[in-house]
């Protein structure tokens, strides 16, 4: 009966939106699934959450404060998160709470948890971390497991922004998780966004960009432990500037002219920065490599020179070598000729010679004959 009183009231509102324009709007209202009655208790150790998706009846909606039942057992001065995701599971807004000033000791009861005028666009998340160590403190969420269910609540891990399980009507344990947002509609404000993100070896400089007027501006680093630090932002222009050096998520926000707050986050990890380690190794190894080639090339590029010069002289010195063979070899012509001519007169003297001494015997021979027979004719 309580849940339809709730959902006929929530009809009537979003009627009351689509008629009446935003101003009319005086009061917050409270979005909810759960019907007011505690059945069982839900907590876990970071990073485990408890996450409720809401779906506004506007576009665009300011979230006032989240309320939360449950009980908490308060230790010391320990912390507590609340978180707003977008529907893609991406952190809007973070913040850590203190669990000694949200709560009453063992008390069992309706708390609520004022925030800075958070703008979402779309379904969004309520994300709450009730615990992070077992001797610390420690808020047990409240869960309706009366149905009809929602199908809205999850449990979720925070360091990966992953579901972990969901308590919907299929589940082992199904419910809703009794926490509640208060909110109203109100105009989309400038949308900011992660322009860039630029890893160096001890810091990553990461930017966003915003279009409309800021009245303040920050930024939050949510480590992988669930420890977080306040970072600084620098603006240029329409560019928000943060120098981080450590990992985990960073939450950037800045605070519109009518208070409202508009938030967008990124994953820094180790592995970015480790790439970029290896990366800037692997480069400055290249570089080297490249530098001792240069000198191999300047070298090389020396001795071809060397080479080049070398090869001209000896290319001049086959040349001069090529006009001295070539008379050589005219010369050996010459001589061949004139050893042919040689030949040839010693030939012919030789014939002539033959023909002379043949001539001389015959000579000889015929005054031998001549004075043989003036012998005879003697001794006759």
């Amino acid at each position: 009966m309580v849940r339809t009183i709730m959902l006929v009231l929530t009809l009537a509102l979003s009627s009351t939106l689509f008629l009446s324009p935003l101003k009319s709007y005086a009061s917050p209202f409270e979005l909810s699934y759960d019907d007011g009655d505690f059945d069982y208790a839900w907590s876990d150790f970071y990073p485990g959450g408890a996450a409720v998706r809401f779906s506004p009846p506007s576009s665009s909606w300011r979230i006032k404060s989240v309320r939360v039942h449950g009980v908490c057992s308060v230790k010391g001065s320990a912390y507590f998160y609340v978180q707003i995701w977008d529907s893609g599971l991406n952190t809007k807004y973070s913040a850590a709470f203190s669990f000694k000033t949200a709560f009453k000791d063992g008390v069992l009861d309706w708390y609520t948890i004022d925030l800075p005028n958070v703008v979402v666009t779309g379904d969004f998340y309520i994300v709450i971390i009730p615990m992070f160590t077992l001797d610390g403190s420690q808020l047990w969420i409240s869960v309706d497991n009366d149905p009809p269910f929602s199908n809205n609540s999850f449990i979720v891990n925070v360091d990966t922004h992953t579901f972990s399980a969901s308590i919907n009507a299929t589940s082992k344990k199904p419910g809703d998780f009794m926490i509640r947002v208060v909110g109203e509609p109100t105009q989309i404000p400038p949308e900011l966004r992660l322009s860039s993100v630029s890893v160096g070896v001890d810091e990553t400089i990461v930017a966003f960009t915003y279009g409309g007027e800021i009245v303040n501006m920050g930024a939050r680093l949510t480590r992988l432990d669930g420890s977080f630090t306040e970072e600084n932002v620098s603006r240029i222009g329409q560019s928000l500037i943060v120098r981080v050096r450590d990992d985990g998520v960073l939450n950037v926000f800045v605070v519109t002219p009518g208070s409202d707050l508009v938030g967008s986050s990124v994953r820094l990890e180790t592995g970015l920065r480790i790439l970029y380690r290896l990366l800037l190794d692997d480069y400055e190894a290249a570089i080297s490599v490249l530098n001792e080639t240069g000198r191999q090339v300047e070298f090389l590029w020396e001795e071809n020179e060397r080479l080049k010069v070398q090869a001209r002289e000896i290319n001049q010195s086959i040349s001069v070598l090529d006009r001295q063979i070539f008379e050589l070899m005219v010369n050996i012509t010459r001589q061949n000729q004139q050893v042919a001519e040689l030949s040839e007169n010693i030939r012919r003297s030789r014939l002539e010679n033959m023909v002379l001494f043949i001539l001389l015997i015959v000579i000889m021979a015929f005054l031998i004959y001549l004075a043989f027979s003036k012998r005879l004719k003697h001794g006759k």
